[in-house]
């Protein structure tokens, strides 16, 4: 079963500072993938709910309850750390959002079983990322344990409905060749133009060393990953 579960978490106290392990660069990738999920999970949700008249099954339409139920709360969690993070770095939430939020509108014009494949798309990316952070003690050993509380608990709700978008595609006539295309635009779009657009932003206004920053990138990025769980705070 897809099990919502409405969790408020504190996060007010932290998001001021580099709360990843004091690590600029760790703390920022994470806090603009936050930046992608409120518009990204409602339309993760409208995609859905735009071909659910396909789905027949019992179990399926109960798991696509469940998972609008967690994606809907997900959504409001990120938006506070959004809003709270911006406040307290002084960053431009407007600015950061632009792009989501004008690919989110575009979207809802186009096709609706493309549409929903650009989500089954980005819900292959989200799991395989929340494998990684479950998997990979070094990701949040010396997190915030509030935030990284947060983050391990939209992991694992990643993890329980990552099959429901790609079920609906199926029942609505989804293709594989339609879900192919729609995997390299995604995997550009989150990579690129959300991404990096915002973590370029956040390194141009908080100025960290170049040097120290390039280092912490690549210890995160290409490093050999420790296995273990991620939940002993520094």
């Amino acid at each position: 079963m897809i099990k919502p579960r409405d969790i408020r978490f504190p996060l007010d106290t932290a998001l001021s500072a580099d709360w990843n392990g004091s690590d600029w660069f760790r703390t920022a990738f994470f806090n603009a993938m936050s930046i992608l999920f409120p518009y990204g999970e409602k339309s993760f949700i409208d995609s859905v709910r735009a071909n659910e008249g396909a789905v027949t099954s019992p179990a399926l339409k109960a798991a696509v309850r469940g998972f609008m139920a967690q994606e809907y709360v997900h959504r409001r969690e990120h938006q506070r750390f959004n809003e709270e993070l911006c406040a307290s770095r002084g960053y431009s939430l407007d600015w950061l959002e632009h792009t989501i939020r004008t690919d989110s509108e575009e979207l809802e014009t186009i096709d609706p079983l493309f549409w929903l494949a650009t989500t089954v798309a980005y819900e292959h990316l989200t799991a395989t990322i929340a494998g990684c952070l479950l998997g990979r003690a070094n990701w949040l050993d010396r997190a915030d344990p509030g935030i990284s509380r947060m983050w391990r608990w939209h992991a694992i709700e990643e993890i329980e409905h990552k099959s429901v978008a790609f079920d609906v595609y199926l029942a609505a006539g989804g293709t594989r060749g339609m879900l192919r295309k729609a995997m390299i635009l995604m995997s550009f779009e989150f990579l690129v133009r959300f991404q990096a657009r915002s973590l370029w932003y956040m390194f141009r206004r908080d100025r960290p060393p170049l040097s120290r920053t390039m280092a912490q990138a690549v210890r995160f990025l290409f490093g050999k990953p420790r296995s273990g769980r991620p939940d002993k705070p520094g």
